[in-house]
């Protein structure tokens, strides 16, 4: 990673040109190539903060030994909310993307624990439940594929503030990683789950129905008019749920991503202009079933009635 920072920084009097070239080519007078390289540009300089920043707060927790207490966890949470901030703050600048809080969303997420739960169809959608639970006061934890782990900064900051990293098809140890994080839930807490499991698209939910129907036909034909969200997995968040027993539910949902799934889809067409408007529920804990198989059929029923109003939207 810092590799990749000093050669996309020292390579900027050749590659800011090219980008532009590129963008003139194409009639694109906004520069979309350009802001989308500068937005890049900040994201690798965030990271690489991270990793030299990452010694210094291992050093002043005593050489690692108090990397979970209080103090040290604050330092590093401060240290990611610079990042969030500050890559919010390009977002708009750079790719006319803007983030609307409303003051709704922030209460009802004010009081903690919480297990929150959001969609998943965008790279840039996997920050927003975190930058909503931060600037209500909560500490996110998150659950984070481990296949994330090849980006230095999350392993360093987001693991040492109780984010855990799962495998994708190693469903014990991820769920003994999940248990594994609310050890310390208190009521500054927001437990932050994607329970779609990866990046809806198309062709990813025409494979996950498949296999649902060969392992569960009755689910899959409950759920087979879902056509924007992928079926929930149950596994990841009922052990939240179940970890945490004072927690309500937080169902985080957005506008305006939709039609951007990834960064390359920007280089396109930013600058956008375009405000993404951040929503969330709660659902008390006395509302969730205890029973498995009733619980389930919640779930289920929760996800279609959040797939039929996305579908209204159009």
């Amino acid at each position: 990673m810092l590799g990749a920072t000093f050669v996309a920084f020292a390579g900027l009097p050749v590659l800011l040109p090219v980008a532009i070239v590129r963008d003139l080519l194409r009639g694109k007078l906004r520069f979309p190539t350009a802001r989308t390289y500068g937005f890049l540009l900040q994201y690798l300089f965030n990271d690489s903060a991270e990793i030299l920043l990452a010694p210094l707060l291992w050093i002043q927790a005593g050489f690692g030994r108090r990397l979970e207490s209080e103090a040290s966890i604050e330092r590093h949470t401060r240290l990611q909310q610079w990042s969030l901030d500050l890559l919010e703050r390009r977002a708009e600048q750079l790719l006319g993307l803007r983030v609307h809080l409303d003051d709704e969303a922030n209460a009802t997420v004010r009081t903690g624990p919480v297990v929150v739960i959001s969609r998943h169809v965008s790279l840039f959608d996997s920050t927003l439940p975190g930058l909503l639970c931060s600037r209500a006061g909560l500490r996110a934890r998150g659950v984070i594929m481990a296949e994330l782990l090849a980006d230095p900064g999350f392993d360093l900051i987001y693991g040492r503030i109780g984010s855990v990293f799962i495998p994708r098809d190693d469903g014990p140890a991820a769920i003994d990683a999940i248990a594994s994080m609310t050890r310390h839930a208190d009521d500054q807490s927001a437990f932050i789950i994607y329970p779609e499991g990866r990046l809806f698209t198309p062709a990813v939910s025409e494979r996950t129905m498949s296999r649902l129907a060969a392992k569960d036909p009755d689910r899959a034909k409950r759920l087979a008019t879902l056509d924007r969200m992928l079926p929930p997995r149950s596994g990841g968040l009922f052990t939240l749920i179940d970890s945490t027993p004072e927690a309500d539910l937080v169902v985080v949902d957005h506008v305006g991503l939709d039609d951007l799934p990834r960064l390359t889809t920007l280089a396109d067409t930013a600058p956008m202009d375009r405000t993404i408007t951040i929503t969330a529920r709660r659902i008390a804990r006395a509302e969730i079933p205890s029973e498995p198989d009733d619980r389930v059929r919640w779930l289920d029923e929760l996800w279609l009635a959040w797939n039929e109003e996305l579908s209204g939207r159009d």
